[in-house]
């Protein structure tokens, strides 16, 4: 049996630790990094030869959560904007609600620039579909879409603030109605709106 390069070891550390402060801070936003390194097999010293700091160990693991979560949302349907709104919603809340503690912490702290990167599809996406809403005159439209848009994620960020963990219907269903609310579009609309999603995805 041929044994394991040290870069193959490094590779598989790094792994590790990426793995255990994504599994702790789901578990305690301020994990320490003594448990981190616990969690991976590893001693604190060891830690440092990958990150030189917690901070940095916390924004790879953000990053790499935030990269994850963009891929999730998968491709655009062809649908009417405000059910693709919904859905976007909906498939955002599906890839964090088992950590949107975390995400939480990532989209509201410094560490904005961290996830802006793997995040701009997505933002792409939202810009894109208000547009649309926004020409057909089913968003406001008394302010630009670049607006509209900063409204909605913020929107959507407040859902993570509100989630209740035992109650995570209620707060998927927030997920696509908060944000559609903040674009300009009813209560009782946004309510139709995402029983539409919630309909084709229990068909598909």
């Amino acid at each position: 049996m041929t044994p394991r390069s040290p870069r193959a070891d490094s590779a598989r550390n790094r792994e590790a630790l990426l793995i255990a402060g994504a599994e702790a801070l789901r578990r305690d936003i301020d994990a320490p990094l003594e448990d981190i390194a616990a969690a991976a097999g590893l001693s604190r010293r060891a830690v440092y030869g990958h990150f030189p700091s917690r901070e940095a160990l916390v924004d790879a693991v953000i990053a790499r959560g935030a990269e994850r979560i963009a891929a999730a949302v998968g491709p655009l349907n062809e649908e009417p904007p405000l059910e693709a709104l919904a859905r976007l919603g909906a498939r955002l809340w599906d890839a964090v609600v088992d950590v949107h503690a975390v995400a939480r912490m990532a989209l509201t702290s410094g560490r904005t620039s961290t996830v802006a990167y793997a995040m701009n599809p997505i933002r792409r996406r939202l810009r894109a579909l208000l547009s649309q809403a926004a020409e057909g005159g089913l968003v406001r439209t008394d302010i630009p879409v670049t607006t509209i848009a900063a409204l909605v994620e913020r929107a959507a960020i407040d859902v993570l603030e509100v989630a209740d963990a035992s109650e995570p219907g209620c707060s998927r269903r927030l997920a696509m109605t908060h944000p559609l609310c903040a674009a300009g579009v009813g209560a009782v609309e946004a309510a139709r709106i995402a029983d539409l999603v919630d309909q084709t995805e229990a068909a598909a």
